[in-house]
């Protein structure tokens, strides 16, 4: 597995182990197939749930494979390694050798993170995912199996896929993932944010009247899909850290009708332009990943100029849903592997939690090494200024001895340490557009809580009072005598 390029070969090697059941009878494409998947990741909790591939998708020929991320023994074998954290110490010694003194000098040194990565992407010449090239009118998305995930989409939504495609002004590669409709046999729509760098991209092209080059990228490594969804700082190549992942370079190669290199064990690939001189149209909700619809939208549209695939590609599908649902394991695992990054510009940071209630996304908990007055205050701002997470409505600050992954025992600090008149932070300022709450897309009020124990110097007047903790020497006699009491 350490050496798998294909997603065929994790496919294979999880199926052996157990971990990918294979669904044999017909299932349709719309709404069932997406219907048993949910059934399957809410009937099993806590990383039972398996991976599931369909090979009998009706009318088609290719199976659909989902929640190859769901759980999280299986992220941590696509991520060629046994423990999160450990990822986590080889980016803190990718910044150990010059990490910074000051809170300044250490954003300065965000942008050199990338160029830290030294395991850049090689291109090759000839790759599996151009074993079959359909150009121009030959084009037909019909012949793969195209998913409706729930009942109000319109279209059928390609939900798995990394975009790939270039800034004008830099030539520096860009990936990411968004939901992506299929308008017409030849046509995509990209939902791209206004606050997405993928918008602002398009931007650009459209300052300068020029088509822009978009690669729709399916499968592959399935390292590549967790890198276009992490939150890395904004000079970094996804590509160059699928690399540092997976511990060697990963294999590109130039699309057949655009100037862009694509990942060259993709299962399929789908190239074009968006002509950025026509006037946008209009698509349907579509659902994401809050466990909601999407408003409906005006989008330039895709126009393929080709698709390219594997001989025998497997079609990977991530369902949208409330969770749980097989992203959270994205946000487990970003938590746990950007910490140090996180750790470089908020330093007095010790841990933080993205609680799946919050879809990884709107709810944040995080403890500080507390020394300051008003310390909580300056966290909870540091973070609402990071612009990966622009998403987040609510911020829960502890101190450094409360564990931020046990969610009853922050909840009890909330609910003891804070006082509503004099420890709640708003804010107000972008926002998700995802985040169907706000009144204007975009735009949106946060809240913070200071649940950190309060110093007189906070405008607290009493003495904070100490917390019932036992004896450590008391609580080893109790534990010796376990047997003895009958408790054991």
């Amino acid at each position: 597995m350490m050496n798998a390029d294909h997603l065929a070969d994790f496919v294979t090697d999880f199926e052996e182990s157990g971990q990918v059941k294979r669904i044999s009878a017909p299932v349709e494409s719309e709404l069932e197939l997406a219907a048993i998947t949910e059934y399957v990741i809410k009937s099993n909790q806590n990383d039972t749930a398996p991976a599931l591939l369909f090979d009998n998708v009706i009318g088609h020929k290719i199976p659909v494979l989902t929640n190859l991320y769901g759980s999280l023994p299986r992220m941590l074998q696509i991520l060629r390694t046994g423990s999160l954290d450990t990822i986590a110490d080889r980016v803190t010694g990718l910044l150990q050798p010059d990490l910074p003194e000051g809170w300044l000098d250490s954003l300065q040194m965000i942008p050199q993170f990338s160029q830290l990565l030294n395991i850049k992407p090689r291109v090759v010449k000839t790759a599996s995912c151009q074993q079959v090239v359909k150009l121009g009118r030959d084009v037909n998305l019909r012949e793969f199996p195209l998913l409706k995930c729930w009942p109000d989409e319109e279209y059928s939504t390609i939900t798995a896929a990394q975009i790939v495609t270039f800034d004008p002004d830099t030539n520096t590669r860009f990936v990411n993932t968004r939901p992506i409709q299929v308008i017409s046999d030849q046509q995509l729509a990209i939902r791209w944010s206004q606050h997405d760098a993928g918008h602002q991209l398009l931007q650009k092209y459209q300052s300068r009247a020029q088509q822009m080059p978009v690669a729709v990228v399916l499968g592959g490594d399935p390292v590549c899909l967790y890198t276009a969804h992490a939150p890395l700082p904004t000079p970094t190549d996804p590509y160059a850290f699928s690399g540092f992942l997976r511990n060697r370079a990963l294999e590109l190669v130039k699309g057949r009708t655009i100037d862009l290199d694509v990942p060259a064990q993709a299962e399929i690939v789908m190239e074009g332009f968006i002509d950025t001189t026509t006037e946008p149209q209009e698509v349907s909700v579509v659902a994401n990943p809050t466990g909601y619809y999407s408003a409906a939208e005006m989008v330039l549209p895709l126009h393929l100029s080709a698709v390219t695939h594997r001989a025998n590609p497997i079609w990977p599908a991530l369902i949208p849903a409330a969770p749980p649902a097989e992203e959270g394991i994205f946000s487990q695992a970003n938590e746990r592997i950007f910490l140090p990054l996180l750790k470089l510009m908020v330093p007095e940071i010790v841990d933080v939690h993205f609680p799946s209630a919050g879809v990884g996304r709107y709810l944040m908990f995080v403890s500080i090494q507390k020394s300051y007055p008003q310390q909580a205050r300056r966290v909870v701002n540091a973070l609402w200024s990071l612009e990966r997470l622009l998403s987040l409505k609510m911020i829960v600050v502890v101190d450094q001895d409360v564990n931020v992954h046990d969610e009853q025992e922050i909840w009890y600090h909330v609910s003891t340490n804070v006082d509503p008149g004099r420890d709640l932070i708003d804010s107000e300022g972008p926002g998700d557009v995802y985040d169907h709450s706000s009144n204007v897309m975009g735009i949106g009020h946060k809240l913070g809580f200071d649940a950190t124990r309060k110093s007189m110097a906070e405008g607290h007047s009493r003495e904070w009072p100490a917390a019932l903790k036992m004896t450590s020497d008391i609580e080893q006699r109790v534990r010796s005598r376990l047997d003895e009491l009958g408790l054991s």
